[in-house]
């Protein structure tokens, strides 16, 4: 159980920001004492690094696109090219760790997996993407409160935001998946277990979603964040890939970019 102790730090990091950064040092300084050592509890505080990456970036203050939603279809939008960044950050944890442990991608589920299942990944980003902007559209109006961000409008005319878009979602869609469904999940099974590596990772992925951008409770997503974690993790596991639950994750992501960056009102 010594897993709870980084994964405690993991929790903390995500509810208290400007601790992020000093929790990713420690967790890293710790890393380079046990690395060499073949147990459980090593590959717990090498699965917390990749997220402690992420989290630690995502603490940094994010730039915004132009107000008037001149750069909703610029690839090159502030949004877009920061979540790439985010994502190359945390990538490039999960690639020195991996190397260090002398492992490789696939072992945290870094593969296309079955026709059936990239199938019906193609299927769900197909679907999910109009159905998220529509419900982040109608989120927004006056007439749902404007739950999570406020009341705003969104630019949905311009079919070549899709693009930016897609940068932005795919770009956090896959380093949270490889980081929390793959390496978190996946390296704190010796430790705490099927189960409890996959409700771990879904409670921190849970907790790095209470920013400060919602003007109502931060519970009820909090929650929905954990639950949608857990189901992702159980469906990496069984399908041996993370295709399908990255998939979904970037049809969800996408209106967040047009939250940003093609914003009107």
């Amino acid at each position: 159980m010594q897993a709870l102790l980084p994964v405690g730090l993991l929790a903390l990091a995500a509810i208290v920001r400007p601790l992020r950064l000093p929790i990713l040092i420690a967790l890293a300084a710790a890393y380079l004492v046990v690395r060499r050592r073949e147990t459980p509890f090593s590959q717990a505080i090498a699965g917390t690094l990749p997220v402690a990456a992420i989290l630690a970036f995502g603490a940094l203050p994010q730039p915004s696109a132009m107000p008037d939603a001149s750069q909703c279809t610029d690839v090159l939008a502030p949004p877009a090219v920061w979540r790439f960044f985010e994502a190359a950050v945390g990538l490039a944890v999960v690639a020195a760790v991996l190397h260090d442990r002398h492992e490789r991608w696939r072992d945290l589920g870094v593969r296309l997996g079955s026709g059936r299942i990239a199938l019906i990944a193609v299927a769900g980003l197909a679907i999910v993407t109009p159905l998220a902007l529509v419900a982040a559209a109608l989120i927004g109006t006056e007439l749902l409160g404007g739950s999570f961000f406020g009341t705003y409008r969104l630019d949905l005319s311009r079919p070549a935001a899709l693009l930016p878009a897609l940068v932005f979602a795919a770009s956090n869609g896959l380093a949270e998946e490889v980081a929390y469904r793959g390496a978190l999940r996946v390296w704190l099974g010796p430790s705490l277990g099927v189960l409890g590596a996959n409700l771990a990772q879904a409670l921190v992925f849970g907790l790095g979603h209470s920013g400060p951008d919602f003007v109502g409770s931060v519970a009820p997503v909090a929650v929905a964040m954990v639950t949608v974690g857990f189901v992702a993790g159980v469906i990496a596991r069984r399908t041996g890939s993370l295709t399908l639950p990255l998939a979904i994750h970037a049809a969800a992501d996408i209106p967040i970019y047009y939250f940003w960056a093609c914003r009107l009102a």
